[in-house]
C-alpha cells in the first residue's frame, strides 16, 4: 500500500470514528454528540439542495415575468447628440458614461429631447442606443432572459450557502464550547488527583 492511499484510508478511518465513535469505552458523550452533530449537517446540506433549486426556479421565473413586461413595455430607439460630450471626470456620471444632451423619436413619433448616456469625448451628431417608455422617456434597459438564469442561479447559491455557512458557524461554536467543556473536567480531575501526586 501506498503512502497516499494509506493516508486516504487513515483519513476515512479517522472521519467514521469521528461520525460514530461506536462502543469505543474511550469516546466521551460530546464526542458521540460531535457524531450525531455532523450527520445533521451533512444531512442538512443535501436536503437543503432541492429548496435552493425550488427557490432558485421562483426567482427565475419572476424575472422572466418582469423581462416580459419590461419587452412590452420599453423600446430601443436611437438618439442623437446634440452636443458634444464633455471629456472632463469631474463632470457627472449616468451609468455607462457622462450626461449628453440630445433628441430622439418617441415610439408614437413624437419627437423628445433630453439628456442620455453617451461616452466621454462623443461629438455632437454621434449616435447611441437608449431605451423609453410609451410615452418616449428615457428609462432603463429591460430584464433580459439571461438577467432572468443568472439572477435564479445566484438566489439559489445564496440559499444553500448560507445554510452552510449558518450550520459551519453553529458547529463551530459547539465545537468551542465543547473544547472549553472538556478543559473544565481536566481541571476539575486535576484538582482531584494533584494531592496524591504530590505525595
Amino acid at each position: 500500500m501506498t503512502a497516499t492511499s494509506a493516508g486516504s484510508g487513515g483519513w476515512f478511518t479517522r472521519a467514521c470514528r469521528r461520525i460514530h465513535p461506536g462502543r469505543n469505552p474511550l469516546a466521551r458523550s460530546g464526542d458521540r454528540w460531535d457524531g450525531r452533530l455532523l450527520v445533521m449537517i451533512v444531512v442538512l446540506a443535501v436536503a437543503t439542495v432541492p429548496a435552493a433549486v425550488t427557490w432558485g426556479g421562483d426567482v427565475h421565473a419572476g424575472r422572466l415575468g418582469e423581462a416580459a413586461r419590461d419587452a412590452a413595455a420599453t423600446h430601443r430607439v436611437t438618439a442623437v447628440l446634440t452636443a458634444d460630450a464633455p471629456t472632463s471626470a469631474t463632470t457627472g456620471h449616468l451609468r455607462g458614461g457622462v450626461h449628453v444632451p440630445a433628441r430622439w423619436t418617441a415610439p408614437d413619433g413624437g419627437e423628445r429631447t433630453g439628456t442620455v448616456s453617451a461616452y466621454r469625448g462623443a461629438t455632437r451628431g454621434s449616435e447611441v442606443t437608449i431605451w423609453v417608455d410609451r410615452a418616449g422617456a428615457v428609462t432603463a434597459a429591460p430584464a433580459t432572459r439571461t438577467g432572468a438564469v443568472v439572477d435564479g442561479v445566484s438566489a439559489g447559491l445564496a440559499l444553500w450557502l448560507g445554510v452552510l455557512t449558518a450550520c459551519g458557524l453553529g458547529y463551530a461554536m459547539f465545537r468551542l464550547l465543547l473544547a472549553r467543556s472538556r478543559r473544565a473536567r481536566w481541571d476539575r480531575e486535576w484538582e482531584r488527583v494533584a494531592p496524591d501526586w504530590v505525595r
